[in-house]
């Protein structure tokens, strides 16, 4: 008995701490990180100040705690998109346009991580950077798994070009009060439509397969991003 109290109490405990963090992105994703505060969070989640407290330290800890969230959520979306494509060629469009939608599509989600996780503490930045290095790994990753296919000179600084022009993509987007589905339609075009070309088998052979064309071999390139 005392054994299935204890799977029950982690089970609210758990559960009320998703409830925490729910509420706690609507506000961030809504507000800013600085027009947030504990008690706005608390009376969001419908909990406590105890309770919060429970699980966070402080308001760094739970956006700390969201991002991480956020990380997970991306990481997800993109291995599905890799599963999709048996091709590691297409696994690049694939990986970049399903980031671009993810985020397009969680506008409150894009907002915390684009745009109010850049310029706070040290720890959150690390946070920030994290995810940033992990997205352009995977793509970079994919970049190597078609090296028979297309060579690219330096795969991480590809990978961080194509994460990059994501982010800035939407960070364009993001700054408009009210964007509309029309405008997320027309954001999307380039990478619906230019992405996958330089990459496609109608373009793969024009780039350069030789070594000495770009002044230099393949070796010690290795994705090492952000």
């Amino acid at each position: 008995m005392a054994y299935r109290n204890t799977l029950a109490t982690e089970a609210r405990k758990d559960a009320r701490r998703r409830t925490i963090l729910g509420a706690a992105t609507g506000l961030f994703g809504s507000y800013g990180y600085h027009s947030t505060t504990v008690p706005m969070i608390v009376a969001e989640s419908n909990s406590s100040v105890g309770s919060f407290y429970a699980h966070f330290r402080n308001k760094e800890d739970v956006f700390a705690a969201v991002l991480e969230t956020i990380r997970q959520k991306v990481a997800e979306v993109i291995n599905q998109a890799n599963a999709s494509q048996p091709d590691p060629l297409s696994q690049i469009p694939a990986a970049v346009e399903s980031l671009f939608l993810f985020l397009a599509e969680n506008p409150k989600d894009a907002r915390i991580l684009i745009v109010e996780s850049s310029g706070l503490s040290p720890r959150l930045e690390q946070a920030r950077r994290a995810i940033l290095h992990q997205q352009a790994e995977q793509v970079c990753h994919s970049f190597e798994l078609a090296s028979d296919a297309i060579f690219v000179a330096d795969p991480a600084i590809a990978a961080r070009c194509l994460v990059g022009a994501v982010f800035e993509s939407l960070y364009s987007w993001l700054e408009q009060s009210q964007p509309t589905g029309r405008q997320l339609r027309k954001l999307r075009e380039p990478w619906l439509i230019t992405t996958p070309g330089p990459y496609g088998a109608e373009v793969k052979n024009e780039l350069p397969r030789s070594e000495k064309e770009w002044g230099g071999g393949k070796e010690g390139r290795k994705c090492s991003t952000f």
